[in-house]
């Protein structure tokens, strides 16, 4: 054989041998890409039915406490959103417990505001039908003018949203989240 041949079939060699080689590597990554877990909720934990969820929103309405803001808004009383039917994968039309007008609200919120008006919080609650546990969810910054803090208690989706005209400070974000971590504990629920 001469050698241009003996050259070609080298090169051909480990361009087939890398070949294969990155094929194994790309199919073991799409492995593991696509391996899923399926957990089972062995345990069954305590939720809050809608009317504890009412009951847990008076209370914060009423006791909880920000330092350096006050209560300037809530969303208490009867109140119902309509929404897109496609934005809740066709569950629901109204974000109320069952989907209809006729019974109460699945999200409420409480507004606070410094003396300067120039910073809110706002806290926000959704109820679920589903325990999700006691958790920090999310937590985001764009860095400038906003956060974003969201925590799970048993069945509801807190979030903590802190919006200024100034730059945000942290610690305010993280010293609502506890305190309305601290009052959840005092809830009569």
């Amino acid at each position: 054989m001469n050698y241009k041949g003996t050259m070609l079939i080298l090169f051909s060699s480990v361009f087939l041998f890398a070949g294969c080689t990155d094929e194994a590597v790309t199919t073991e990554q799409k492995k593991v890409e696509v391996k899923t877990t399926t957990h089972t909720n062995q345990t069954k934990h305590p939720i809050l039915n809608p009317v504890q969820y009412e009951r847990l929103f008076k209370h914060m309405n009423e006791h909880l406490k920000m330092d350096q803001f006050h209560l300037k808004g809530s969303t208490i009383g009867a109140d119902f959103t309509a929404v897109d039917q496609s934005l809740s994968f066709g569950k629901r039309r109204w974000l109320t417990v069952d989907g209809t007008i006729d019974t109460p609200s699945t999200q409420e919120t409480l507004y606070f505001e410094n003396q300067k008006q120039d910073t809110q919080l706002a806290i926000h609650f959704a109820y679920t039908d589903r325990y999700i546990g006691n958790d920090l969810v999310q937590y985001q910054s764009n860095g400038d003018y906003g956060e974003l803090l969201i925590i799970s208690y048993k069945n509801i989706l807190i979030t903590v949203q802190h919006n200024s005209l100034q730059k945000v400070d942290s610690d305010t974000t993280q010293e609502a989240a506890k305190q309305v971590i601290q009052e959840l504990k005092n809830v009569p629920v």
